[in-house]
């Protein structure tokens, strides 16, 4: 999430664990040292579960974070011109699931100047959680570009292609590319990414 790397964190983050191989994928981070916040697994009953006041969707509690945000909302009215406050806002709304919002917010940061693959890659991890996988694959693209061996955007580049683009092909690609950079890299179920890109080839 921030302009330094997190683990999932936000390097940790996104969305909740799809099916793959009969194995869950978190679209976030590896358990690599990247960051962002844990994911959870889909809903899988037809009605969502109830939720605690500072909850937003995770279990978890973002009171602390929530109340941040809104001392944040005020300091970047007050000062729009300062990109570390909007970075950390989008980085705010990442971990309390507010796509739209943190888009918007890493968007402004981008504005006003040049940022790190970390926030790009955390953008595109927020365009795909608001349902713009292409739009997600175009920013991570973005990211690989200033850093073409970002773990994390390589990682979630392929969780887009596999699962929401269905190109299996590139996927593999896109993870191949990143086992050449960590060849132990593991999903955050501690699976080695090796035996699933092998798993994909086999077909």
């Amino acid at each position: 999430m921030a302009e330094s790397a997190r683990t999932f964190s936000k390097g940790e983050f996104i969305g909740g664990i799809v099916a793959a191989l009969a194995v869950g994928f978190f679209l976030g981070s590896i358990s690599m040292e990247l960051r962002q916040p844990a994911q959870m697994p889909m809903q899988t009953m037809s009605q969502p579960a109830a939720q605690m006041p500072g909850q937003k969707g995770d279990g978890h509690d973002h009171t602390a974070e929530l109340a941040h945000i809104g001392e944040l909302e005020i300091a970047t009215a007050q000062k729009p011109g300062d990109q570390a406050q909007w970075i950390e806002l989008g980085n705010l709304y990442f971990d309390t699931h507010q796509a739209r919002k943190s888009i918007a917010a890493y968007e402004k940061a981008i504005a006003l100047g040049p940022v790190s693959a970390d926030v790009w890659t955390d953008l595109g991890i927020m365009h795909r959680e608001a349902g713009e996988p292409k739009k997600a694959l175009e920013i991570f693209d973005t990211a690989l570009k200033l850093d073409a061996r970002h773990e994390n955007a390589l990682y979630n580049k392929g969780v887009v292609l596999l699962h929401d683009v269905q190109d299996r092909t590139a996927a593999v690609a896109t993870w191949e590319k990143l086992l050449q950079v960590n060849p132990a890299a593991k999903n955050p179920e501690g699976r080695a990414l090796r035996g699933m890109v092998d798993e994909l080839k086999k077909g």
